[in-house]
């Protein structure tokens, strides 16, 4: 015991005195000379291969300053510095402990973005400027403007049913029919010269009233004789004038205005429902072009993110290896911090290809066309850095949906549809009964002979058929009636028809109400559907909304570490693998504050998509632009 207790206080007393620590290193200064630590030799950064370093002159090249990208030019893939761009002499003596670090590892660090360039050309875009152009240029948005007007036409040629239309007709006509053998012989001859003029008209309830003027002259050969019409002939001239109106009702089969006006009735329901389908595929549009931008904002920020810890690693790659080259840190120092570099580098470059993809995905969306297009990327300008979380109604918010979506309102605007359908299909199955008359006033003018029956006494003609029309002749002066209308037809008929077995109409009926009764099942189902989206929505808002409070947190106490990390890295109380995990933590802590933030976008595009604010909430009107899509598409359809 007491040997050992005196080795002990031997080993102490021989132990070196320590030394006072270095101003610029901060670690202590050992009295006991040690042996000078070989040499390392300088690894290449990560990236590209620039070949083999220079060693015969340890005075690093200048770096030169990146110029600003052409946009329209293909980029190159990313650049990396070069291993002397760090400042750090790759060959010659090392520094022994204790002597500061060589000049120039005390860089300003460089922009990300010029250090991990673009290998694409890009443009910088507005959200309200991609909206506006993918309204004017969405085929879908312009095929729905043509489709109003198409029902727009729809409507009209139903109501032209009720057009009033003109009738005309002109008949002339010439027999002769000789006697033959000992027949009688009435008329051996006729001329005759016939035209008619009347209006008709459909009328709601489902008659129809005509009314037309028939005016005739007919010249007919009689014999004087009708058993011998060698005696002699003679010409005997007809005129006559006959207005006639003839009104046609139905009284129970297609009788009623809502029967009659069935198809003017869906016509209008069609074009309401072109309405709502455009106003459906205008969301559906503008929903997709809005997720696909704040996609595209997404892999730009993640960009930017990866960039900055890329960057961040690299400038750490560039202080260790000056430490290295100074012989206070070891080669497995750099190559840890290495490894993490390229990890971090190959992140840069897959965050640079969904950047492209997004960006592709958003044009297509915008309907722009790839066939020599130079610029391929998307740089977002639109970026809602500040997103408040603000209280939601929900069941406000699933009854404005029930009132406001489109795909429900084009279901109950087709219901709609079909209870016109069930009327008019409930009206098949009464029997048919029509009813006609006729009044028809004429008058006539016709030549008058002597008892000779050869020399005619007075001539007729057209003013004296006029005359007969409103004063009544009767020669037998058997009509009482010596005033206007004294020569008149009036004819009255009833036709019925009745399907005793009626199977045709009644399976029709009951076909339509049963499809009346599917389709409202559709509509509550589509009802459902909608309302627990809503509550999903709301919920995906909710949250997001907690989920971007807690990741902002997150991000704070991250960087907040890192830092800390960092400077008990250059005092020598900590590692690079613990500055890297530090790195890590941000990295991640960033990527889900980014990822909530694109969630409650995308939670808030839903719910204006559902409640039917989407448009309205981005400024958006339809009416103007379905004007101006369907003009255009006129003047197109003239010029071609």
């Amino acid at each position: 015991m007491l040997s050992l207790s005196a080795t002990l206080f031997a080993a102490l007393f021989a132990a070196p005195v320590p030394g006072q620590l270095d101003p610029n290193t901060g670690m202590v200064t050992d009295v006991q000379p040690r042996a000078t630590p070989p040499t390392v030799e300088p690894r290449p950064a990560p990236g590209v291969n620039f070949g083999t370093s220079p060693t015969t002159s340890p005075t690093p090249p200048t770096r030169t300053t990146p110029c600003a990208p052409d946009p329209t030019a293909p980029r190159t893939p990313m650049m990396r510095p070069r291993p002397t761009d760090a400042g750090v002499a790759p060959t010659g003596p090392t520094s022994p402990p204790g002597q500061p670090l060589p000049p120039g590892s005390d860089q300003p660090p460089v922009d990300p973005a010029e250090l991990y360039p673009l290998s694409f050309a890009a443009e910088e875009l507005e959200l309200s400027d991609v909206l506006k152009s993918a309204l004017e240029t969405n085929i879908d948005l312009r095929t729905s403007a043509i489709d109003i007007a198409i029902t727009e036409k729809q409507v009209t040629a139903a109501l032209g049913a009720y057009d009033v239309f003109l009738l005309a007709g002109v008949t002339a006509s010439k027999s002769v029919t000789p006697q033959r053998g000992s027949a009688f012989a009435f008329a051996i001859g006729q001329q005759q010269l016939q035209g008619n003029l009347g209006f008709e008209r459909k009328i709601e309830s489902g008659g129809t009233v005509n009314v037309t003027l028939n005016a005739s002259r007919v010249s007919t050969i009689q014999p004087i004789n009708f058993a011998n019409a060698a005696a002699g002939t003679r010409l005997l001239n007809t005129f006559l004038v006959s207005p006639s109106l003839t009104f046609t009702h139905p009284l129970l089969r297609n009788a009623g205005v809502r029967v009659n006006r069935a198809d003017i009735d869906r016509a209008r329901i069609a074009r309401t429902q072109m309405e709502a389908n455009e106003l459906n595929v205008a969301q559906t549009a503008v929903h997709d072009i809005i997720l696909a931008y704040w996609d595209v904002l997404f892999a730009s920020r993640d960009l930017q993110n990866k960039r900055r810890s890329a960057a961040t690693t690299q400038e750490q790659h560039r202080r260790v290896k000056a430490e290295v080259a100074a012989g206070r840190k070891s080669q497995l120092d750099l190559d840890t911090i290495y490894q993490s570099l390229v990890a971090r580098e190959n992140e840069v470059v897959l965050a640079e290809n969904t950047l492209l993809d997004r960006s592709l995905m958003l044009r297509q969306f915008m309907g722009q066309e790839f066939v020599d297009r130079k610029v391929l990327g998307v740089l977002p300008q639109t970026d809602p850095q500040a997103l408040a979380p603000r209280e939601i109604d929900l069941q406000a918010e699933i009854k404005r949906a029930l009132q406001a979506h489109p795909q429900l309102r084009s279901l109950e605007i087709s219901l709609s549809s079909r209870r016109i359908d069930e009327l008019v299909a409930a009206n098949q199955r009464l029997p048919q009964l029509d009813f006609r008359l006729q009044f028809q006033p004429q008058g006539r003018a016709i030549d008058k002979f002597d008892q000779s029956n050869t020399n005619p006494v007075t001539r007729g003609s057209w003013s004296q058929a006029f005359k007969n029309f409103f004063v009544g002749t009767d020669e037998a002066e058997i009509n009482p009636n010596r005033g206007p209308l004294a020569d008149f037809t009036v004819t009255g008929t009833l036709t019925f028809n009745y399907d005793i077995q009626g199977r045709a109409p009644k399976a029709n009926h009951e076909r339509v109400i049963l499809e009346i009764r599917k389709a409202e099942l559709g509509l509550r189902k589509s009802q459902q559907q909608i309302s627990m989206s809503v509550i999903r929505a709301v919920n995906a808002m909710r949250t997001a909304g907690a989920r971007m409070t807690i990741t902002s947190q997150a991000v704070k106490l991250a960087e907040s570490n890192l830092k800390a990390e960092e400077a008990r890295y250059r005092v020598g109380r900590s590692t690079s693998y613990d500055v890297l995990f530090r790195q890590d933590e941000l990295a991640l802590a960033q990527f889900n504050a980014l990822n909530a933030q694109i969630d409650y976008l995308r939670a808030t595009v839903e719910l204006q998509t559902l409640t039917g604010q989407l448009l309205p909430a981005y400024g958006l009107d339809l009416s103007s632009r379905r004007d101006a899509r369907t003009a255009s598409a006129t003047t197109g359809t003239k010029d071609r």
